[in-house]
C-alpha cells in the first residue's frame, strides 16, 4: 500500500462470539476517510508496528438486519464483521484495526489452501 492510498480503518464496538480461536464475530464501523473495508481485506491492531509480524486476520464477511451481505462497508457504515486469522485475542471492544488491502501473494496463498 502506498503512502499516498487512504489507509482503511474498523473500531470495534461489541464482541458477539468467539466460535473458535481462530473466528470472531463482531459489530465494527468503518472509520476509515475516503477508503471503504472489503471482504478478503486484512486487518491489524492500529497500534502494531508497520514491521510487526503477527499474521493479520482476514474480513471474511460483512452483514447487517435488514440490508444483508455487504460487498463493501463505506466510511461511516457498521456492520457485523466476522473475521478468521491465527491468533484474535486483540479484537476487543474499542478496539481499532489498521485495514489493509488484500496482496496477490496472500490471495494466491488463500486459493492454494482451499485447493489443498
Amino acid at each position: 500500500m502506498s503512502s499516498t492510498e487512504p489507509s482503511g480503518r474498523l473500531q470495534v464496538a461489541i464482541v458477539y462470539e468467539r466460535p473458535s480461536a481462530h473466528k470472531v464475530a463482531c459489530h465494527a464501523r468503518c472509520v476509515s476517510l475516503g477508503r471503504s473495508v472489503f471482504p478478503g481485506d486484512s486487518v491489524l491492531p492500529l497500534d502494531s508496528p508497520p514491521d510487526d509480524a503477527a499474521p493479520p486476520a482476514r474480513v471474511m464477511r460483512m452483514h447487517r438486519e435488514p440490508y444483508g451481505e455487504f460487498a463493501e462497508l463505506p466510511p461511516g457504515w457498521s456492520a457485523v464483521v466476522e473475521l478468521e486469522g491465527t491468533e484474535l485475542s486483540w479484537v476487543q471492544p474499542g478496539a481499532n484495526l489498521r485495514v489493509l488491502p488484500p496482496t496477490t501473494g496472500m490471495e494466491w496463498e488463500h486459493e492454494q489452501e482451499q485447493a489443498g
